[in-house]
């Protein structure tokens, strides 16, 4: 796949307080991946050797997990992964207000790309794909633009509302695009990914860019849908768009699950490695059903919960169903049960700290 290119666009979707100094692309999961690992894998190892990563602001976070892209075998001297920062000089009120404008500021570097196809994504979202299949269809298809979508067939109005929905005519083309209906009138739900022919991405950017247009979905594809063949390609294994604390708590919690598990992590998915211990467990230490990421300590109770590199836990403490991030620290006693933590916090002895399910409580890292 080396006559195809991979933009991801890294949007500053807010989930206070655990984006207020990162994106939500840079977010950890499972433990010791990031969200926008995902993305990237899919690309890398569908053999696409230019990636460029569009960001808006937030972004050094961003920046210091990618770095040259080593991981992902994207550390090249011609092409491989470029980190695309703001061109906050081409912005009103020196903030991108979509991402058409986000795009437009990476324009130069779409325009020397020499591949003929694009493939367009979030960084937000999480999936396994086979992005050869996907770019293979399309090109039987003869489409203008390729969706990947999924049917969400029995989720309810408000989890329907969170998506971009499509309506299909009887031979697969579509013929409606919603954006964040509040009484949606369709199952299938866009995984904001797109495929087309790098010369139409460019002129779609310029076309808004002139009309002052700034949404992708709003003011490029549903405009096109009378000119232009736009088709879907229905994608089946487990996918999601973490846009919401909540999302973002119940998808750490998926990899708990064996089946959504193997559906996400194989084939292999890639990230930035460090080099830290093992695991160390203490003597009294108890550990059910839950992701240990390596250089934490465990001396108390840890149940259904991820844990990201470094993080101790202390005799007597129990932690469950509960989102930990890197190098934090619950001292001897605390309980925490619904949590999410920042990285570097820390919770004093004996304290507690109790959410729920459907309403986990997000403590963000003390400057």
């Amino acid at each position: 796949m080396r006559n195809t290119m991979g933009i991801i666009v890294a949007n500053d979707e807010r989930i206070p307080p655990v984006t207020d100094k990162r994106s939500v692309s840079a977010l950890p999961i499972a433990g010791s991946y990031r969200i926008i690992d995902f993305v990237i894998s899919n690309m890398a190892r569908a053999g696409i050797i230019n990636v460029g990563v569009v960001t808006d602001s937030n972004y050094s976070s961003l920046m210091d997990h990618l770095k040259s892209g080593k991981p992902w075998d994207l550390d090249r001297k011609k092409q491989g992964l470029t980190i695309l920062p703001p061109n906050l000089a081409a912005f009103d009120y020196l903030k991108a207000r979509g991402n058409i404008d986000m795009l437009a500021g990476a324009r130069d570097f779409i325009r020397r790309s020499n591949q003929t196809y694009v493939i367009l994504s979030l960084g937000n979202m999480i999936y396994n794909i086979d992005f050869e299949d996907v770019v293979s269809k399309h090109i039987e298809s003869q489409s203008d633009i390729t969706v990947v979508y999924k049917n969400l067939s029995g989720a309810t109005e408000t989890e329907l509302s969170r998506f971009t929905l499509l309506e299909f005519d009887t031979e697969g083309r579509v013929t409606d695009v919603e954006s964040k209906p509040q009484y949606p009138k369709s199952s299938y739900a866009s995984m904001e990914l797109y495929v087309m022919e790098k010369a139409l991405l460019e002129s779609i950017i310029d076309e808004c860019t002139a009309r002052g247009d700034h949404d992708f979905i709003k003011h490029a594809l549903a405009k096109k849908l009378d000119g232009m063949i736009i088709t879907g390609y229905e994608f089946t294994s487990y996918c999601d768009k973490i846009d919401s604390l909540k999302a973002y708590y119940e998808n750490n919690m998926i990899f708990l699950d064996d089946d959504h598990r193997d559906e996400l992590f194989k084939p292999t998915i890639y990230t930035k490695t460090k080099d830290m211990p093992p695991v160390t467990y203490g003597q009294n230490a108890v550990v059910e059903n839950s992701f240990i990421s390596n250089g934490c300590k465990i001396e108390g109770t840890v149940k259904n919960s991820i844990l990201s590199r470094g993080v101790v836990v202390k005799k007597g403490a129990i932690v469950k169903n509960s989102v930990i991030m890197q190098d934090s620290v619950i001292e001897e006693n605390a309980t925490l049960d619904y949590v999410v933590f920042d990285k570097e916090v820390k919770i004093t002895a004996s304290n507690k700290l109790i959410g729920q399910k459907s309403y986990p409580i997000a403590v963000k890292k003390v400057l």
